[in-house]
């Protein structure tokens, strides 16, 4: 089974829902049980331009995530002077 995420075809390894995208933030429920590297790695982006939230804590990439959890890619802002 594959899913259809950001324009990129997800297999089952990392099984994962849109539930929303508002501007460029995206939340997704997993599926099945994988850690957040699982997920960055399938969604092809960077920790240095995008914050991961695991059921709105803030996650590193070790952290194990459960069927069902909700993970919100936010954006990293930076400027000024």
């Amino acid at each position: 089974m594959s899913y259809l995420i950001g324009g990129k075809i997800l297999n089952r390894m990392v099984g994962l829902e849109k539930l929303n995208e508002i501007s460029s933030m995206t939340t997704y429920r997993v599926k099945d049980a994988s850690k957040v590297h699982d997920v960055i790695q399938k969604l092809n982006i960077e920790t240095k331009y995008f914050a991961i939230l695991v059921n709105g804590q803030k996650a590193d990439s070790n952290m194990q995530i459960e069927r069902n959890d909700e993970i919100l890619v936010l954006p990293k802002i930076s400027g000024g002077k």
